[in-house]
């Protein structure tokens, strides 16, 4: 839904009288609907959604219509070629399919499909959701310690005496201010330094998951294993050996991709190498061909033939290591400045006022 909603949005959704939610392009209410199941059942290829059933979608409605007092909804992602439902298996084997997409096969969902309509949004807040367990871990972490901190030292809080007071707040301001200095490192690292990325979606759960961030490095062609996560440049490799990009669509020629090495061979000194998602839809990359295009049509074929295997120069590095959650920090700036903004106020109310905390050790008692 991007660039309208980001992953880590937490959006507010309220009911709406199905005769009174909007349809368009651009002003269409966003929705949440129950799940893929639907369309599913109505005949879309469940190859190209990769989601379970219940899981929730928020998709802009783009058309809808009254049919026997019943409101139906056609639906679609800001960030997506596809119309929802609008491709199906015309034949489907396990070597050799055709499928079709067409705008027109678009599918519309019943009203009781819609939960609600999104009128709001919070940036990131959506993240303390998602992380709900890790930050409950923290938490818990954080009371534990303190309960054995408690059990020998007392919690103090002081008003700063007057020949102090500059003092005080001279080295509260010092840490602070460290720390906004340290965040703006390293939002400045993880933007400027190409060998580090942020995981995009989760074609590689469960070694990689989204917003994971990942540090690579470079490899001599010969060294790189099977079995090896590589970042490939782009994903027109593919699309020039006639892979349909708007299956793509939310990979542009200048974005990478990060998937598994699952085979490689050397060519006259050059080495090639075939790749594939660890959670992907389709079994290796590039076994999608188009057969023929128009504008809101295309026919395509899964072959297992249709093996595409990257030269050499595709493969920017090797995935060395990860740390799990924070990817989203390094293509969210406005998150980062959140941050430092928090901390400018910390020092703001530290200089403000006199007051300061200490930790006293308790006094036994015989």
């Amino acid at each position: 839904m991007k660039p309208n909603l980001y992953q880590g949005d937490l959006v507010i959704v309220m009911d709406k009288e199905p005769a009174n939610i909007q349809a368009g392009y651009q002003d269409g209410d966003i929705v949440i609907i129950k799940g893929p199941e639907y369309h599913i059942d109505q005949g879309a290829e469940p190859d190209f959604w990769d989601l379970p059933n219940n899981t929730q979608i928020i998709h802009r409605v783009i058309d809808k219509k009254l049919i026997n007092g019943t409101w139906y909804f056609l639906t679609k992602g800001d960030n997506n070629a596809l119309i929802d439902g609008s491709i199906r298996a015309i034949s489907k084997s396990e070597d050799y399919s055709i499928f079709e997409y067409n705008e027109s096969n678009g599918i519309y969902i019943p009203q009781n499909a819609i939960l609600g309509v999104v009128i709001f949004k919070i940036p990131f807040i959506g993240y303390l959701q998602e992380y709900g367990l890790l930050i409950s871990i923290i938490l818990i972490i954080f009371i534990l310690v303190y309960q054995l901190i408690s059990k020998k030292w007392q919690v103090h809080l002081f008003r700063n005496k007057r020949g102090e007071k500059k003092l005080i707040k001279s080295k509260s301001y010092l840490i602070f201010s460290g720390f906004w200095l340290i965040v703006l490192f390293l939002q400045i690292i993880l933007m400027m330094n190409p060998c580090i990325l942020r995981v995009k979606n989760n074609s590689m759960s469960p070694i990689l998951n989204q917003n994971d961030l990942v540090i690579s490095t470079s490899k001599d062609p010969s060294e790189i294993l099977i079995g090896d996560s590589v970042i490939i440049k782009s994903p027109q490799y593919f699309y020039e050996k006639g892979f349909p990009p708007i299956l793509w669509s939310n990979f542009p020629n200048s974005s990478y991709l990060i998937h598994s090495v699952v085979d490689k061979m050397n060519v006259n000194g050059s080495w090639y190498f075939m790749t594939k998602g660890g959670n992907s839809g389709y079994e290796f990359d590039g076994m999608y061909r188009t057969v023929s295009s128009s504008r809101g049509y295309l026919l395509f074929e899964y072959n297992k033939s249709n093996i595409i295997y990257l030269p050499q120069e595709a493969i920017l590095g090797v995935v060395n290591g990860k740390i799990p959650f924070i990817g989203f920090w390094k293509d969210n700036f406005p998150f980062s400045l959140s941050i430092i903004i928090t901390l400018q106020i910390v020092i703001v109310i530290i200089k403000k006022t006199d007051y300061r905390i200490e930790l006293v050790k308790r006094e036994t008692t015989n």
